[in-house]
């Protein structure tokens, strides 16, 4: 963690290592792609019907992203899995980025199905964001992955499920 300046309370604009690695790992799926050449990639030919949707949805996703990689707390260590507390969220950022996974994996074998991409590509990378937020305290990040979650699934939801 590096920390810049200090925001309020034990927040500080910075560089949270972890929270890059974080974002990295979801990324993963992207970084492979050109290599697996998917035969139908609807995610990546989807064309929004409704541009407010798309133009929300990107300034809720990188304002998430900024409170993942340049928000830093002083007061919450690097790994730690001391409460109850710390281990549910960590088992629940862990599960959702598992989960995001295998609906890739699926998406790369040719199951691309409505409700599975949008659980899996829509709903659960937020959610992954947003245990992540609540494990280290984050909660400006809990709170943008919140509308990011809101907003992504209804645009999954919009783009898979109703124009089918």
């Amino acid at each position: 963690m590096i920390k810049f300046v200090h925001l309020f309370r034990n927040y500080y604009l910075g560089i949270s290592l972890i929270g890059i690695l974080v974002f990295v790992i979801q990324e993963i799926p992207y970084i492979i792609m050109p290599f697996i050449k998917p035969a139908s990639n609807p995610i990546m030919n989807m064309q929004n019907e409704i541009q407010w949707i798309e133009r929300v949805q990107g300034i809720v996703g990188v304002l998430s992203m900024c409170f993942l990689m340049l928000i830093v707390r002083d007061d919450v260590k690097l790994f730690s899995l001391a409460t109850t507390k710390e281990k549910v969220f960590f088992a629940l950022t862990i599960l959702m980025i598992l989960i995001n996974f295998a609906g890739w994996a699926l998406y790369y074998r040719g199951y691309q199905y409505g409700w599975l991409i949008v659980i899996t590509q829509f709903a659960v990378v937020p959610l992954y964001y947003l245990f992540f937020g609540l494990w280290k305290s984050n909660y400006l990040l809990v709170a943008g992955a919140t509308l990011f979650f809101i907003v992504h699934t209804v645009n999954g939801y919009l783009n898979f499920i109703v124009s089918r």
